[in-house]
């Protein structure tokens, strides 16, 4: 720069108000500043939009791109964490929740979006709306009427379907399976009435009754199961010169349950999710095959399983009421967890089991001292 060049700039800035320098510099920390605001709960409202091209908090979002109408969200859930300290992820029961609320195909559109959970927050980066239904979620779980519920399951092997004469009027139908699973609500009178019908018919039987307490919205896994033992294929023996042998394989037959339950904001109901699979190995049929061996006949048999199975996969019941009865019917499944060969194994017709309908019994109840109460009580005490 020559020395004319410098006495004309020198001459220019003394005709510029110092003010507009003053603006100038401060414009970037402004812009920022109302940025934060408008992040807070309180001011948002009033708070005029700023074309901010980094994020609320450049923290949370290391090298992403900035969307138009995408803002972050951090949530505390540090106090339900503790709560489930016994769990591996117990923050991941809050982001099943949350993507059966807003849907999973609300995070994969073409705008950039994200969650992240770790113990302490969750993290997520969406727009306004979704954050809204995120935050509905994690406040069912921070700030729950109730934190601790006790879950009662029962396993029923029903004779026939003949219990529904007396009682179907008492039933409030839920929905249904895709293989023609029922399911219902029903008072908990109502539910020892069935079960009172059920034992007049012989064959009734309860796989299993459990009663389990557990923290709200995390997942408790019930199964009764017996391993069925069979010749699936066949195998190279390490033994020289025998050539092929039997393979023993193993199926499980029985009744798999999975339930996470989440309270409703106003602790008197409750929305459920399910997994339901239950299977039944009816019979094996004895298949004759040509192995290369060494020693003894080519000839060999294997077995071919028949299998029943119904599965209800991610149902979810919604306002269950508390104090009620959850019965889903999973359909037939004859035999189920006991022997099938009939009278010396011959399979005759009257001595094989033939309709059995497999009934899951659920009862929920909330434990814990209301939320509201405890806050009463220690007012009391200060």
């Amino acid at each position: 720069m020559n020395r004319r060049t410098a006495l004309s700039l020198a001459f220019l800035g003394g005709l510029i108000p110092n003010t507009l320098f003053a603006q100038t510099r401060g414009r970037k920390g402004l812009t920022r500043a109302r940025f934060a605001e408008a992040d807070d709960p309180e001011v948002r409202r009033d708070a005029t939009p700023v074309d901010d091209p980094e994020p609320a908090d450049a923290a949370d979002a290391p090298g992403m791109p900035r969307e138009v109408g995408q803002k972050w969200r951090r949530f505390d859930i540090s106090r339900y964490t503790k709560l489930a300290s016994n769990q591996t992820n117990p923050q991941n029961a809050i982001v099943d929740w949350i993507f059966r609320r807003t849907g999973t195909a609300a995070w994969h559109g073409e705008k950039v979006s994200s969650i992240s959970a770790g113990r302490a927050q969750l993290r997520v980066y969406h727009d306004e709306e979704t954050l809204r239904q995120v935050g509905a979620v994690v406040e069912r779980f921070t700030n729950s009427q109730a934190d601790i519920l006790s879950v009662r399951v029962r396993f029923v092997a029903a004779v026939d379907t003949r219990w529904r004469y007396a009682v179907f009027s008492r039933l409030t139908h839920v929905g249904g399976g895709p293989q023609g699973q029922q399911i219902w609500t029903l008072k908990l009178e109502d539910a020892a009435f069935v079960l009172a019908q059920m034992e007049i018919y012989q064959g009734f039987r309860i796989l299993a009754d459990r009663r389990v307490e557990m923290v709200n919205g995390q997942t408790l896994t019930i199964e009764r199961s017996e391993p069925r033992g069979y010749t699936g294929s066949i195998q190279r023996d390490s033994a020289a010169g025998l050539g092929f042998q039997p393979k023993n394989e193993q199926l499980k037959e029985g009744v798999f349950l999975k339930v996470s339950p989440l309270m409703t904001f106003e602790g008197d109901a409750l929305d459920a999710a399910i997994d339901l699979n239950v299977n039944t190995v009816r019979n094996y049929l004895r298949t004759k095959v040509i192995a290369p061996r060494e020693i003894g006949s080519n000839e060999m048999s294997i077995d071919v399983p028949e299998v029943v199975e119904t599965r209800l996969s991610n149902y979810t019941v919604k306002d269950w009421p508390l104090g009620q009865t959850l019965l889903i019917s999973a359909g037939i499944h004859p035999g189920i967890l006991q022997a099938k060969g009939g009278f010396m194994n011959l399979r005759i017709p009257g001595t094989v089991p033939s309709s059995t309908e497999v009934l899951v019994f659920i009862d929920i109840e909330a434990v814990d001292r209301p939320r509201a109460a405890r806050r009463d009580r220690d007012r009391e005490v200060e």
